[in-house]
């Protein structure tokens, strides 16, 4: 199954040992988890602004994203269906890669459920898969 996180899931995953820490590290031994450039970028600008996290610490959990995930494309045709329009472009993400399974706490995109063919989910429903 192909995973993609959205950034919110995978800003908890770094700041707690909970459950999105659990769901990171369970998704990375048995499915495939991808990440894009435009996660990576909100990664990055939420740790540098909201937790004032030095460089150095936000280079080392970017290299385990990098080491543990698959790179994916960006999305090219950028669909507008979400409430928030930055959401729009982890769905186009998502369906650019082929993506099974959207994880996220972002309400925006929790309420459509599902996006073309792919499932969009919270982190409670990933033990469900």
């Amino acid at each position: 199954m192909k995973i993609l996180f959205d950034t919110n899931v995978l800003i908890a995953a770094f700041l707690s040992n909970g459950n999105c820490y659990d769901i990171v590290q369970s998704a990375v031994n048995t499915h495939e988890v991808f990440y894009t450039q435009y996660i990576l970028k909100e990664f990055h600008h939420n740790f540098r602004t909201k937790f004032k996290f030095t460089a150095s610490i936000i280079k080392d959990m970017t290299v385990f994203i990098e080491k543990h995930f698959q790179e994916g494309v960006a999305g090219k045709n950028i669909p507008d269906c979400c409430r928030d329009k930055d959401d729009n472009h982890i769905l186009a993400d998502a369906d650019a890669n082929g993506i099974d399974v959207i994880i996220t706490g972002d309400k925006d995109l929790l309420v459509l459920k599902q996006y073309k063919s792919i499932k969009i989910i919270s982190p409670k429903e990933y033990w469900l898969l």
